[in-house]
């Protein structure tokens, strides 16, 4: 049997000797008269000494109760303290929060949301991991792991942010060097693909009207590469949405796959604090931004 006091139990009995009575303890605290008799009891029951002298007139501490009482008003108030610490930390939305996610998610998207929290002198502080790595935010220590995809069934806690879709897309500059049936029967056009042979899903079985013209693994070169008009890219919504809204990158047709996949910001807490929550609606307003801006 455990002999120890909950703190729950030393923070009645503080009370009550404080109030100089059980109603009025109860009343102060907000519980009815049985609740705080009943842990007053257990909790000399737990420690077998008796804590109160009581009468129908006067409560008073025996030798125990006063030794308990000076003990443990420091101790609970430094609980108290560190409980109302723990709660502003968990409401703030300064801070720091760990997050990982792919290099050019966190180049379009996270870091646009960092600035714009500065430029409202919101105090959060984003350690970013940007890798192509599936990383465990458990092992790892992370408030964040961006995730594409379903995702399989583990301890963490997943939240949707957003929503991804594939668009083919090419520069105006690029485009005025080829007919319109070209273009519309998608013949003779240079291709931006992953190093991996035809790797991108878009070119499938489109190899043998095109030509490769770069290859390349990251989102944000193979966007570069398509603007400076060196060939046809397939990316995704939110890393084409800006150029196709400035003009850069015009829309050549639609995935024949119609791809759609759903955006997650997985958690390894089921509570989110306030800055992971800030964070992830703030991320979720941008994918928003980008999926309005890329149709």
């Amino acid at each position: 049997m455990n002999h120890y006091p909950s703190s729950e139990q030393l923070f009645l009995f503080s009370t009550v000797v404080d109030q100089g009575s059980f109603s009025k303890a109860a009343a102060h605290i907000g519980v009815h008269v049985s609740t705080v008799t009943r842990q007053i009891d257990q909790l000399e029951q737990r420690i077998k000494a008796k804590l109160l002298i009581r009468s129908s007139r006067f409560l008073g501490l025996t030798e125990a109760g006063r030794y308990l009482y000076e003990k443990s008003k420091p101790l609970l108030k430094d609980l108290t303290d560190t409980m109302e610490t723990i709660r502003a930390i968990e409401s703030s939305t300064s801070g720091v929060i760990r997050m990982s996610c792919l290099p050019t998610f966190g180049k379009m998207i996270v870091i646009p949301f960092l600035a714009q929290c500065h430029r409202q002198e919101i105090n959060l502080d984003i350690h970013l991991n940007l890798t192509e790595r599936l990383v465990d935010p458990i092992v790892e220590r992370l408030d964040l792991a961006i995730r594409i995809g379903e995702q399989p069934d583990s301890s963490l806690y997943p939240q949707k942010v957003g929503t991804q879709t594939w668009h083919i897309c090419a520069s105006p500059q690029l485009l005025s060097r080829y007919s319109a049936e070209q273009i519309g029967q998608f013949n003779h056009l240079p291709l931006i693909d992953k190093c991996a042979e035809y790797n991108s899903l878009c070119w499938k079985g489109l190899e043998k009207s095109n030509v490769i013209a770069a290859r390349c693994d990251d989102f944000h070169a193979q966007l570069m590469l398509a603007m400076a008009g060196i060939g046809v890219c397939c990316l995704p919504n939110w890393v084409v949405a800006p150029a196709i809204a400035s003009g850069e990158l015009v829309k050549v047709m639609d995935d024949p796959f119609d791809r759609c996949e759903t955006i997650y910001a997985l958690r390894p807490f089921q509570q989110a604090s306030a800055k992971v929550s800030l964070a992830m609606e703030g991320i979720e307003t941008a994918l928003r931004t980008m999926s309005a801006d890329s149709q």
